[in-house]
């Protein structure tokens, strides 16, 4: 089994540990980061998916307040802040409070939930965490659409149907701590959205997690992965389905151009957000070019291709990219081809690798896009190109 769906299917402390041991240092890619983003990100996503009313979002994510969301707010941020250090703990007056708020520590550490304790189940943090930890997770079966992460919108609706909207909004939190960001759905994220840019949260947990580091994402001005012109100059060319579909590499993004929807798989520095194109419009996914650190990788895959579906629905001209253009681009277009426009997903494969000049260096990007789709792809090298890979862009240094 790949390493991709062990992680997706177990959900586990260890989903992706031993590719991200980098010292003292934290990796981009440490999953404690997606699980930290998670819990503030899921507990604004819950809002929406309830119908909690809409200035909900607005105290959970403000400077502060009195009311319960603030609440809310505030022990996240406690419980969020420093993860690696025992030290910083948080405690609170209120017995109830402060062992939520370590139970919701613990899940963005380690990526499960406790066992609920020290709270009543008719309470907002009572019948979260109960939610949270007790409903049920469905097994991975990605042709029929069904993921472990699911789990968090049926633990969101599970505590609502318990104690109300608050309720649903601790279980976001507990819930996006266990699954990640990369587990929130994205029609979720893009009504958040319009209160508060789900960029913005991923941001605050991750250095509330971490802390300050000015030289890493996701505070380093500009953020571009490698050194090679494949990156660092602009690419770009129509989705060889959907013209109304462009595919390109993180430079495009930066130059002019008539988009009006982003779809982005990989990581973005504040100058890079196309800020031209509405909150609500720019997606940001949680997807690494790496094997076996994607924890929810056939569920990101197929948000992202959703994504793509959605905004096309709504009339916009969509650039679909990542740092190169040449490995998350092709699989995401692939399945979107598969799943939108009827394209059988080798074929769709085949083709749009060769369109933008890709590659298979991270094989379990292009096996998870065909797996939605039905097909086992066991080696999609040899599958997908028996007689040779395609003619790869852009490998020349640059100075």
């Amino acid at each position: 089994m790949p390493a991709e769906e062990t992680a997706e299917g177990t959900a586990g402390p260890a989903a992706g540990a031993d590719a991200v041991r980098t010292g003292g240092r934290w990796d981009r890619d440490d999953p404690r980061l997606d699980r930290a983003a998670g819990a503030l990100v899921g507990a604004a996503a819950a809002a929406g998916i309830v119908g909690a009313p809409a200035d909900a979002v607005a105290e959970l994510t403000g400077p502060g307040g009195g009311s319960a969301p603030a609440r809310l707010g505030r022990v996240i941020t406690a419980a969020l802040r420093a993860l690696d250090d025992p030290a910083a703990a948080p405690a609170f007056s209120g017995a109830e409070e402060t062992a939520w708020a370590l139970a919701l520590r613990r899940t963005a550490a380690d990526g499960a939930v406790p066992g609920p304790d020290g709270t009543a189940p008719s309470t907002p943090m009572g019948a979260s965490w109960r939610a949270a930890a007790h409903t049920p997770v469905p097994a991975l079966d990605p042709a029929r659409g069904r993921f472990p992460c699911a789990q968090y919108v049926d633990a969101v609706w599970r505590a609502a149907a318990a104690a109300g909207d608050l309720a649903a909004m601790y279980a976001g939190a507990l819930a996006g701590a266990r699954w990640g960001v990369s587990g929130v759905p994205v029609a979720a994220q893009r009504r958040v959205a319009d209160t508060a840019e789900p960029r913005d949260l991923v941001v605050r947990a991750v250095l509330l997690a971490r802390g300050a580091d000015p030289d890493q994402w996701p505070e380093r001005s500009t953020h571009h992965t490698g050194t090679v012109d494949c990156v660092h100059t602009p690419f770009s060319v129509a989705h060889p389905h959907d013209p109304g579909v462009v595919l390109g590499n993180l430079e495009f993004l930066r130059s002019d151009h008539d988009l009006d929807a982003v779809v982005t798989l990989n990581r973005l520095g504040p100058e890079d957000v196309c800020v031209r194109v509405p909150a609500r419009d720019r997606v940001e996914m949680w997807l690494a070019d790496r094997e076996g650190v994607n924890p929810n990788l056939h569920f990101v895959l197929d948000q992202a291709a959703g994504a793509v579906a959605a905004l096309r629905a709504e009339g916009r001209r969509v650039l679909l990219h990542c740092a190169a253009g040449q490995s998350r681009t092709p699989a995401v277009a692939a399945h979107y081809a598969a799943r939108s426009r009827g394209v059988p997903v080798v074929r769709a494969l085949r083709e749009i690798i060769t369109a933008v000049g890709g590659h298979l260096d991270t094989p379990g990007l292009a096996r998870a896009a065909a797996a939605l789709n039905g097909v086992d792809l066991p080696d999609p090298a040899a599958d997908l190109f028996p007689d040779g890979l395609p003619p790869r862009r852009g490998r020349t240094p640059v100075a």
